[in-house]
């Protein structure tokens, strides 16, 4: 969490650095004068916001960084739709006609351009960024002098004018974002990580300003091509510019990192400025339409600081009250909801829930789908008249309540239940028990024996009479084949599986 502040009050801090670039007005030359430091903003800001939306894009991808392709493929897909709204966005705010170079229509190139290096560590995202640095300023400068005779950044058509002839040409400003690619990558909370980037921002900064100013001015013609190559001025795009910009942006987030994660103090006092970096998107967009209502001569010609001031203050306001109480800002939330994935939607449940649906759960699909009725109901243990053995009330199975049965005391268990205590196991009363080879079928409870087929050589004895009475034959038994007064015995052959 800390690291994420650390970005948004660099971000905030480049944010600000654009609005003096604006619509700063320089009094005073000396370096520490109120407004000597002005220069400063001419140029870095607009590529240190570039460098940190290259931090935003690790940040963005480090779910699927390196190796989930599903994650990654998701991801693609919102940088693609976030590339498209900010594209249509920022020549909406270019429509407005304000004398400042807008920068959201080259971000969204600059996005496109930085999926292919999604999934590679961060010394190759360095490599690939050096590469650029040295090859693809070159190449803009080049072609610009080809076309116009000229390597001052115009206005044209997009794509070109994004990709080559504009203020922030896509191709060679690749670096930038690829830099802070790279860096968010890193285990940038850490300590050494944020002492490495200052010492490698200053070394880059004075390498690329120093070895630029020393060509450029031992030049006989310094405003010949030789002279556009080796310049150093805002906006030249040269390869010392673009690396004194990158070694400000990583000395700046460098910083920012080691102040708002070592002193709690100081990361609450420049909560303002981090407010303003995390909706800079938002606060950029106003400034814009702040500037169209002020007048071009607020931008070209300004007389006072003080809209500046109005505008650096009324910023601080509006972005802390507002992360204080709704959190994210209203184009950042809104662009969110706008690239959000879809949700995948659940399987469909069955049986569905609410009146009307089957009264058990856990009922199987079928062959027709989800949607269609089971074949077969799941019946309920114990069968769909309750648990064996009960001679109360059935529990209620899938098809209602069960009928009230009254059983004599002496009914035994269901088939495959434990017998009672004290009895040998029995079948189920009432299934048909085969005989054995050779033997007949043992009488039923209450009914007379039957020959066995083609057995005619032994009569069936006559039917017993039954616990209540004496047979429907009226002939009473001998007093020896009396039934006995407690349970009916128990035959002797092996249970019968149950019917099919």
């Amino acid at each position: 969490m800390n690291r994420i502040v650390g970005v948004d009050t660099a971000r905030g801090l480049a944010v600000l650095g654009m609005f003096v670039a604006h619509l700063g007005m320089e009094r005073h030359v000396g370096f520490f004068t109120p407004t000597g430091w002005f220069f400063v903003a001419d140029g870095r800001p607009s590529a240190l916001f570039a460098l940190l939306a290259g931090v935003g894009l690790a940040f963005m991808t480090r779910r699927g960084y390196p190796d989930d392709l599903v994650e990654l493929r998701v991801q693609r897909t919102r940088i693609i739709k976030r590339s498209a709204i900010l594209f249509v966005f920022g020549w909406f705010l270019t429509f407005l006609l304000t004398p400042v170079a807008v920068i959201l229509p080259s971000y969204a190139f600059l996005f496109l351009l930085a999926l292919p290096f999604l999934r590679l560590r961060p010394t190759a995202v360095f490599a690939w960024a050096g590469a650029a640095v040295l090859v693809m300023p070159q190449v803009v400068l080049l072609t610009r002098w080809a076309l116009f005779s000229s390597t001052e950044p115009r206005f044209d058509v997009p794509p070109i004018g994004e990709l080559l002839t504009g203020y922030y040409p896509a191709l060679s400003w690749t670096a930038y974002l690829l830099v802070g690619l790279g860096v968010g990558r890193l285990p940038m909370q850490r300590i050494k990580v944020q002492v490495a980037l200052i010492c490698a921002g200053v070394s880059a900064a004075a390498v690329g300003y120093g070895a630029g100013y020393v060509l450029w001015s031992g030049l006989d013609d310094q405003n010949g091509l030789a002279g556009s190559l080796t310049s150093v001025e805002a906006h030249s795009g040269t390869t010392f510019e673009m690396a004194g910009n990158i070694g400000v942006g990583l000395v700046v987030l460098g910083l920012c990192l080691l102040v708002t994660t070592q002193v709690k103090a100081l990361r609450v006092l420049l909560t303002p400025i981090s407010a303003t970096g995390a909706m800079s998107l938002t606060v950029y967009s106003l400034h814009i339409v702040y500037i169209r209502i002020l007048g071009d001569d607020a931008v070209w010609y300004p007389q006072s600081n003080w809209p500046l001031i109005a505008l650096i203050l009324g910023t601080f306001v509006f972005a802390t009250v507002w992360q204080l109480t709704l959190g994210r800002g209203p184009l950042e939330r809104l662009i969110n909801r706008m690239i959000r994935p879809r949700q995948p939607q659940p399987p469909q449940q069955w049986p569905p829930a609410g009146p009307g649906g089957p009264a058990w759960s856990g009922a199987p699909t079928g062959p027709r789908g989800p949607g269609a009725q089971p074949a077969h109901a799941p019946v309920p243990a114990g069968g769909p008249y309750g648990p064996p053995g009960t001679n109360g009330p059935a529990a209620a199975g899938p098809y209602g309540q069960a009928p009230q049965h009254q059983t004599p005391q002496h009914q035994t268990p269901q088939y495959g239940a434990p017998p009672l205590p004290g009895q040998p196991a029995q079948p189920q009363y009432g299934f048909p028990v085969q005989p054995r080879s050779g033997q007949a079928a043992p009488p039923q409870y209450g009914q007379a024996a039957r020959p066995q087929y083609g057995d005619q050589s032994r009569p069936a004895p006559a039917a017993p009479a039954g616990p209540t009475g004496p047979s429907p034959s009226g002939q009473q038994p001998p007093s020896s084949q009396q039934w006995p007064s407690g349970p009916p015995p128990v035959p002797t052959y092996p249970p019968a599986p149950p019917p099919r």
